[in-house]
């Protein structure tokens, strides 16, 4: 099932044709489910929807990898995004040679989805992945000046109801 309707493919490759201008990594964290009833515990499909989707907008350009991670068989990378929730996205911005997995070369991802980025939240990771490809931010020199004075970590966290 495709997710994208051939005329929405089309502009976002003409998008990403236009403004991506390095290589993007979709780390993507997917809980796999187990096919067992937990009681207390729903187990959605939103993992493997949520590795579709990044596929097939991958599949738009070169410049996009997605690598999906199993944070059972891997937590201390989870761990080492953040990641708690899942699925969860970390979008990470330069080269990517393949796999890497090693905490002493992976640096920490900053932005992070969590949930099937679908409506609006899908606007926002093409965003996201077109800022992350640029490596610089579009940002008022004040605005920047402003946030270089914050000296303690800041933790910020924005959500959204599905409508």
């Amino acid at each position: 099932m495709a997710f994208l309707r051939p005329a929405d493919a089309v502009r976002v490759k003409q998008r990403f044709d236009e403004e991506l201008v390095g290589d993007v990594r979709l780390l993507t964290f997917i809980q796999p489910t187990t096919g067992l009833f937990v009681p207390g515990r729903a187990e959605t499909d939103s993992g493997r929807q949520t590795e579709a989707l990044l596929r097939e907008v991958a599949e738009l350009s070169d410049r996009l990898h997605v690598e999906v991670v199993n944070p059972r068989e891997d937590p201390a990378r989870a761990a080492l995004h953040g990641v708690e929730r899942f699925p969860a996205i970390v979008v990470q911005s330069g080269q990517v040679e393949g796999e890497t997995g090693s905490q002493e070369t992976e640096k920490r991802g900053r932005v992070r989805f969590f949930g099937l980025p679908s409506g609006y939240e899908f606007m926002t990771l093409l965003d996201t992945v077109v800022n992350a490809s640029r490596q610089e931010t579009r940002l008022t020199p004040a605005s920047v000046g402003l946030l270089d004075a914050i000296v303690e970590p800041v933790h910020l966290q924005v959500f959204v109801t599905p409508t």
